[in-house]
């Protein structure tokens, strides 16, 4: 939520503190923080004796006070104001990120939501800040990996971190703290989120009329125009509670989009995605994903211009349409983010539903074959370092590093009501029955009067055949081509040339098996771009 340049010698007196004349920023000295502005977010900084801080955070519906400017305050008070303004801004239910001077000493803190994370590196003698991880890629050796993080991104293990790919970069986790003191960088975890259990319902209890008005309370508590707000809408039961929510709160007034998937399953997700948006929104903006696939020659992961490889499979098709979102004047934007984890189910549910599957990974001895000898040996240690579980689930807070830049390049700041602390702990606390096959959303959606096409499709629809037709049309020739040229993964010990090989060769001949040659070619390609950059 905002980017810092911070030189050692300008942390001794925090009263020195200004505000740029520009009024986007504060500086001190040579050091400045900015906050991204945005209507959604609201910015001030407070000045006590000896210490300062400032909070840059999602604005709350209806809540005025101190820190309700998108522009740069600065507020001198006491030193009993102080100590209330900061405890008001740490229970800010909403997100926020706060930096607190003190002589010699700078802390950041992240909320609960862990939203637009600000990433952290301490090389060169200063401190460096960012929400967007590529703006520290310059001042860092992008060769220096962060070895656990490697295997958990290859071994696909969502496990939220403090530590990133580049050893010399630091995120700022959910409720996590941060200090600098100019002789190095520290991070400090906070005690693990309480989670609920599932619970017997009451005879007459009604789950989908509670999850309703609960959603409806999240979503109402964040301040935005519903006329400059869109909606994801996908046709997936997540993406189609949160707008028929919107729709419900704001009829007529919401913009809606959605990356369109092809042939039969296409059809059916037109279809479906034509009822749900004749429910009550304005103008749909659309993507036909065939037409942006990964890895395609020309498209960004082949251009040598520097990504993140947590932007995800489809960052092409994303990025236009949140362009388009932007160019239709949007600011906001609605997601179903995080709907798979709030309806997961636990290990033994599971079992007892008799849902799941074998890993999507080829194995040899227990662990993905591709992985090399280096790889292997750190399989055990890929839970080193990782983060308490949090309010919010790992695999949500997980991709938020990526996913807020992308919409917050374009000037449009994501809202993910199903990350909610709220929505989560209902959701856990319902009997499985509720939750499997997403029961709740599905019959929500029915009460709401939409047919059986759009609450119980016929074909299931997902991404993985656009992933799929990517690899085989550009995915693994590019692979093979890195392969031949020598992959770093490889020289390093991460991946294992042969058995990629032989990956790739079966994967040509068959097409099937995409995540034995997806995940190494999108980290690889990924870092040959940092570096290059």
């Amino acid at each position: 939520m905002l980017t810092l340049l911070l030189h050692p010698p300008n942390l001794d007196d925090p009263h020195h503190w200004t505000p740029a004349l520009t009024l986007d920023r504060w500086e001190n000295g040579d050091s400045h923080v900015t906050p991204y502005l945005h209507p959604c977010l609201e910015t001030g900084m407070v000045l006590g004796p000896g210490r300062a801080f400032l909070v840059n955070r999602e604005r709350v519906r209806g809540a005025t006070g101190w820190c309700s400017s998108e522009t740069a305050t600065v507020c001198h008070v006491t030193p009993d104001e102080y100590q209330r303004r900061l405890t008001e801004a740490r229970a800010w239910p909403l997100g926020f990120v706060i930096v607190e001077f003190t002589p010699g000493r700078v802390q950041v803190t992240a909320s609960a939501w862990g939203v637009a994370p600000v990433h952290l590196t301490s090389t060169g003698g200063m401190l460096r800040g960012s929400w967007d991880l590529l703006d520290l890629v310059p001042h860092v050796d992008t060769r220096r990996l962060d070895p656990p993080s490697v295997v958990r991104f290859l071994t696909y293990a969502n496990y939220y971190s403090s530590a990133t790919l580049l050893a010399d970069v630091t995120t700022v986790t959910e409720r996590a703290t941060a200090t600098y003191t100019g002789d190095g960088l520290g991070i400090a975890y906070p005690e693990p989120g309480l989670h609920a259990l599932p619970r017997e319902l009451k005879p007459d209890a009604d789950p989908v009329e509670v999850f309703e008005r609960v959603l409806h309370g999240v979503i109402s508590r964040w301040e935005f125009d519903p006329d400059r707000a869109a909606v994801d809408v996908s046709g997936g039961m997540d993406s189609a509670n949160v707008a028929l929510a919107l729709a419900q709160l704001h009829p007529g007034r919401i913009g809606t989009g959605g990356m369109l998937l092809a042939g039969s399953m296409g059809e059916q997700q037109r279809r479906r995605r034509r009822a749900l948006v004749a429910s009550g929104f304005r103008i749909d903006h659309t993507v036909a994903m065939l037409d942006h696939l990964p890895f395609s020659p020309g498209g960004r992961r082949r251009s040598g211009a520097p990504f993140d490889p947590m932007e995800g499979a489809f960052a092409e098709a994303r990025d236009v349409l949140v362009g388009a979102y932007a160019d239709g004047g949007k600011r906001v934007l609605f997601t179903g983010l995080g709907g798979d984890e709030a309806m997961k189910l636990r290990s033994a549910e599971r079992e007892l539903w008799g849902v799941g599957g074998r890993s999507p990974l080829r194995l040899r001895d227990g662990a993905p074959a591709f992985l090399g000898s280096r790889g292997r040996r750190l399989v055990p240690h890929q839970f080193d370092g990782v983060a308490p579980l949090g309010p919010t689930l790992w695999s949500i807070l997980e991709c938020f590093s990526a996913f807020y830049p992308q919409h917050m390049r374009h000037g449009i700041w994501p809202i993910n009501p199903f990350a909610a602390p709220e929505i989560v702990r209902l959701a856990e606390s319902l009997p499985s029955a509720w939750r499997v096959g997403k029961r709740l959303l599905r019959e929500r959606l029915g009460r709401a009067g939409f047919s059986q096409d759009v609450t119980h499709p016929r074909s299931p629809e997902n991404f993985q055949h656009i992933l799929d037709t990517a690899m085989i049309r550009h995915g693994v020739g590019h692979l093979t081509d890195i392969l031949d040229r020598g992959a770093l993964l490889v020289g390093d010990g991460y991946l294992d040339e042969f058995e990629l090989r032989r990956s790739a060769r079966g994967f040509q001949a068959a097409g099937k098996r995409t995540f034995d040659v997806y995940r190494p070619l999108m980290l690889e390609s990924a870092l040959v771009s940092l570096q290059a950059g």
